[in-house]
């Protein structure tokens, strides 16, 4: 959803779809700003891929970030992003969505199944009842963890990795809720200076973070399930606290809960800050 809010508005993304072989730009030997769809100009991408490892490294080889072609860059693996494409006079703002970790492996473990068009695609997970797949199958616990720290899946992490997680993201990340999307998105905007309250904001905003009937669909935010456009959205049952399988998973996940809850926590705290911010942006512009 933060990307098509992004498109909408007319940034130019990095991502995925930059490097996609439909377009032709996915051995290009320079930086390249590009429309991928004649029928919607306002889509603008650069010629890279910054949602696997390959990718990174070859957007940091053409200087992606140097070129500032880029508005903003979409990666999974922000240890690795961090650490490859920026340097000290090349900076940028860490803008995190989060998720809680319970739902997230719930929303992989059924998306996966189906997801044909994944690099990940798991059909012999059909056969499997959930908790047996969380007990054996899954790879990646306490995968937020091990992504800020920049661990690698099938390291082991404890809980001094959890404390270093907890002071990477104070220090560093602007974090955003998946169960809070409209103010989540308002809080990056008002950090990466957009209006989101001019007529092309409101319309932006009404169009993918408007107010829906409820219903059972998910959207997959796994590193190792990329987006395809239009793709990912997926219904599927939905454990809830309490019930086992919620219980299953949060126990193998513990590091992660503890993690998500303290994002919680810093998501109430920051809001006093970014306020501050909109407010003093707003003066400047009376000025």
């Amino acid at each position: 959803t933060a990307k098509r809010v992004y498109e909408c508005l007319g940034l130019t993304l990095a991502n995925r779809l930059g490097a996609d072989p439909r377009f032709g730009h996915h051995q290009d030997e320079e930086m390249v700003k590009f429309q991928p769809y004649s029928s919607n100009p306002e889509l603008k991408y650069v010629n890279v891929d910054t949602t696997s490892k390959a990718g990174i490294e070859r957007a940091a080889r053409l200087g992606l970030v140097p070129s500032g072609m880029a508005d903003i860059i979409f990666a999974m693996d922000v240890y690795l992003a961090a650490d490859q494409l920026f340097d000290p006079d090349h900076k940028g703002r860490i803008l995190a969505l989060f998720r809680n970790p319970v739902d997230r492996a719930v929303s992989k473990f059924y998306y996966l199944q189906t997801a044909t068009w994944e690099r990940t695609y798991r059909p012999e997970w059909k056969d499997m009842g959930i908790v047996e797949w969380a007990t054996n199958h899954n790879l990646d616990e306490n995968f937020i963890v091990k992504k800020i720290v920049g661990k690698k899946l099938n390291d082991p992490v404890d809980i001094a990795d959890l404390i270093v997680a907890k002071d990477i993201i104070r220090r560093h990340f602007v974090v955003g809720l998946m169960t809070d999307m409209e103010e989540s998105i308002s809080r990056f905007n008002v950090i990466l200076g957009l209006n989101f309250e001019d007529a092309k904001g409101q319309a932006c905003k009404e169009q993918y973070l408007g107010v829906k009937k409820e219903k059972k669909v998910d959207i997959t935010a796994d590193a190792d399930a990329g987006n395809v456009e239009g793709m990912n959205s997926h219904s599927h049952p939905k454990h809830e606290p309490g019930s086992p399988e919620y219980n299953v998973i949060a126990e193998r996940n513990a590091l992660d809960m503890i993690l998500y809850n303290y994002i919680t926590l810093l998501f109430s705290e920051q809001k006093v800050v970014i306020d501050a911010y909109a407010s003093m942006q707003e003066q400047n512009v009376q000025l």
